[in-house]
C-alpha cells in the first residue's frame, strides 16, 4: 500500500487534482474535441463543461484518466459521455437497475462547482469539510445525481439501496501500529471508487474490518483523499498517540495523493460525525481542539 507520493512528484492541477497540469490541460481538450465532433458546443474551464442545457462536472472523469495509459484517454472519454447520455434517459420504470448501481458518496463540501449547486439541493452535510452525495457507479463513470434525478427515484430509496451498496463494496486494509506511542490504526485502501466513502457506515466497515463493534465512545477517522480511510476505536489508552498520528496522516495523504477529500481529524460517536481540526486560514495552521465531551473520554483512556 503507497501512502505518499514522493517528494519530486510533478505539480498538480488544482482543479483536477487527480492530474498533474499537464495532464489536466490534455484532458480538457479531449473534452472539447469529443463534443465538437458529436456537433455540441461547449465550454470547459477549470472542472466543469458548460453546454446549453446545463453543466457538468469533470472530476470523476479525470479519476478513470489517472488509472489508465494517457493514449486510452479518448476512448474513455467518449464512454463516458456516452455512459452519461445513456444514464440521463433511465425513466422510474428502470429503477430496479438504477438501485443496483447507487452509493452513497463522501464529497468534500467544495466538490460541486457553486454554478452547480442549485441543481444538488439534496446534498447533506457530514461534518466540517464533508458532504453526503448519491451516484450511480456505471460501468464507465461515476454519475453524481442531481435535485430532477433524485425526485423521479425517490430519495430515501436511493440513500437505502445507496448505503446498502456502500456495505457491500469490497476493499482491503491493513493494521497498523502508529509512530507516536504504538496505537491500533486500521487503514483502508483498494481499488473502489468509495474507499473513503466507508466512513459514512463506520459501524459497519469496522465490523467486518475487526469483528467487533465500534466501541461505545466510538472512533476517530480521517478520510484524507477518495482511495484512503484510517479509523482507531476509542478503546486503548494510547489514544493521545493515536490522535496526533491520525492528525499526520490526514495533513500528509491529503497533501500527496490525487484525489483529495479532507486534511481534517474527526470523530465518529453514535452515528454522529464531528470534526475535531480547527484550520486558521490567515495563518496557515492546524490544530486538534477536541469537544469537552470527547476530551472526558479521552483523559480516562489515558488513565
Amino acid at each position: 500500500m503507497k501512502l505518499f507520493r514522493s517528494k519530486s512528484a510533478p505539480q498538480y492541477d488544482p482543479d483536477l487534482t487527480a492530474l498533474t497540469t499537464d495532464q489536466a490541460e490534455h484532458l480538457r481538450e479531449l473534452v472539447r474535441r469529443y463534443h465538437a465532433g458529436i456537433g455540441v458546443r461547449v465550454t470547459v474551464s477549470g472542472r466543469t463543461v458548460q453546454r446549453a442545457e446545463g453543466s457538468s462536472n469533470l472530476y470523476n472523469l479525470a479519476e478513470f484518466c489517472r488509472r489508465a495509459d494517457r493514449g486510452e484517454w479518448p476512448a474513455l472519454v467518449e464512454r463516458h459521455y456516452a455512459a452519461l447520455a445513456g444514464a440521463a434517459d433511465s425513466t422510474p420504470g428502470q429503477d430496479a437497475e438504477v438501485l443496483r448501481c447507487a452509493y452513497l458518496r463522501l464529497i468534500a463540501d467544495d466538490a460541486i462547482p457553486a454554478e452547480l449547486a442549485p441543481e444538488f439541493g439534496y446534498l447533506r452535510p457530514v461534518a466540517t469539510g464533508l458532504q453526503e452525495a448519491l451516484c450511480l457507479d456505471l460501468p464507465d463513470t461515476v454519475r453524481t445525481l442531481d435535485d430532477r434525478f433524485v425526485a423521479e427515484v425517490g430519495l430515501e430509496r436511493l440513500r437505502a439501496a445507496g448505503r446498502a451498496n456502500l456495505i457491500a463494496d469490497p476493499v482491503e486494509y491493513d493494521v497498523l501500529q502508529g509512530p507516536t506511542e504504538g496505537s491500533t490504526l486500521y487503514a483502508v485502501h483498494g481499488e473502489s471508487m468509495f474507499v473513503a466513502s466507508k466512513a459514512l457506515v463506520l459501524d459497519e466497515l469496522a465490523r467486518a474490518v475487526t469483528g467487533r463493534e465500534l466501541p461505545q465512545d466510538g472512533a476517530l477517522f480521517t478520510a484524507p483523499s477518495r482511495d484512503y480511510l484510517f479509523f482507531h476505536p476509542l478503546v486503548e489508552p494510547q489514544v493521545a498517540g493515536a490522535v496526533n498520528d491520525l492528525a499526520d496522516i490526514a495533513l500528509r495523504v491529503h497533501s500527496e495523493n490525487p484525489g483529495p477529500l479532507s486534511p481534517r481529524l474527526y470523530w465518529w460517536h453514535r452515528g454522529t460525525v464531528t470534526n475535531l481540526t480547527h484550520i486558521d486560514e490567515a495563518e496557515r495552521s492546524f490544530s486538534i481542539q477536541p469537544p469537552a465531551e470527547l476530551m472526558a473520554i479521552l483523559r480516562r483512556l489515558s488513565g
